[in-house]
């Protein structure tokens, strides 16, 4: 099996279909933003495609870990095709294969968003990435309709929006899907671990028919917003806002999460997964704690982290394994 790198949107190949996250379109917008730098890591065998995945470089400062720099993150396992069989060893070749690009001026290496928490753990462990707790937050639509999942407040305020003439739908128009945007940036702005990704990339995300952003109105003005992806029988909602202290009594920000379920359920989806809900354990979080009220499941998953020092790696490990 052959792995070959890209750094060049136009030395591109034409990929596998698959996660939004790891296509071509993702990998075009990546390099077009000054503080990343994709690479396209494609495996072949016998001249055909069997797996690829996006690492990106970062630069910038973080707080968690503390780092002012660059770094690797990975999001996910990247795109396999269905006649692959051997998953977790064509990642183990990806994961040596990032080896041969992580040198001394790179901080450190993060993998996260793996569902399987069981995924790779032998490959990872055995290049010292140490496994930090995570979780996960969805709520199945199959089973059972979501407004039966919801808590009785939330039901309640959804109730009273609705009586005060606050409507939700998905946005038609670019210029709603530019106040949409304008209200996630300042939203977003002040989330410090949340951070929104810049206009060019929000904006080539929303141009593909994966994505969709819902608004909220009331008396002509949106006060809320959600953005959400489709990858399988699953909908990820990527952001959500909502102008809560100027329109405390409409629930703006509980109104546009439900948009996005609603739609979800009413397409068929079987699972609405929330991307922004992630956080390590021993992180006190008020908006994990806001999406349980919608009916949601929390699972335990992991991320993992790999840093340039190896003495670090070995305490961490020591500590977390």
């Amino acid at each position: 099996m052959h792995i070959d790198i890209y750094t060049k949107s136009e030395e591109l190949p034409t990929l596998l279909p698959g996660s939004i996250l790891h296509s071509a379109e993702m990998f075009h917008m990546l390099c077009k933003n000054s503080s990343t730098s994709p690479y396209m890591m494609v495996a072949t065998e016998g001249g055909c495609e069997v797996a690829h995945i996006i690492i990106i470089k970062r630069r910038g400062i973080k707080l968690l870990p503390p780092v002012a720099g660059s770094w690797f993150t990975i999001y996910g396992e990247g795109v396999y095709s269905q006649d692959c069989h051997n998953k977790e060893e064509v990642f183990s070749l990806f994961v040596e294969k990032l080896f041969d690009i992580f040198d001394i001026f790179k901080s450190y290496i993060e993998i996260k968003g793996i569902m399987d928490a069981r995924f790779a753990y032998a490959t990872l462990s055995k290049h010292n990435f140490i496994p930090v707790r995570d979780h996960r937050i969805y709520i199945s639509l199959h089973s059972k309709a979501p407004e039966e999942r919801l808590s009785r407040n939330y039901r309640t305020h959804l109730r009273k929006s609705r009586e005060r003439g606050t409507t939700y739908r998905e946005a038609a128009t670019p210029q709603e899907k530019e106040e949409g945007l304008r209200l996630l940036k300042n939203y977003y702005k002040t989330k410090i671990r949340r951070p929104l990704p810049p206009n060019d990339i929000m904006q080539g995300l929303l141009a593909e028919e994966r994505q969709k952003m819902f608004i909220v109105e009331n008396g002509g003005k949106i006060i809320g917003c959600s953005v959400c992806t489709y990858h399988n029988d699953t909908a990820y909602l990527i952001f959500s806002c909502g102008l809560r202290k100027s329109h405390p009594l409409l629930y703006p920000g509980i109104v546009a999460v439900w948009a996005a379920i609603e739609h979800a359920h009413k397409s068929g989806y079987a699972h609405i997964e929330f991307l922004e809900s992630r956080t390590l354990i021993g992180i006190r979080s008020g908006y994990k704690n806001f999406l349980l009220n919608f009916g949601g499941k929390q699972v335990s998953t992991l991320r993992w982290y790999h840093f340039k020092w190896g003495f670090i790696n070995k305490i961490l490990r020591a500590i977390y394994v």
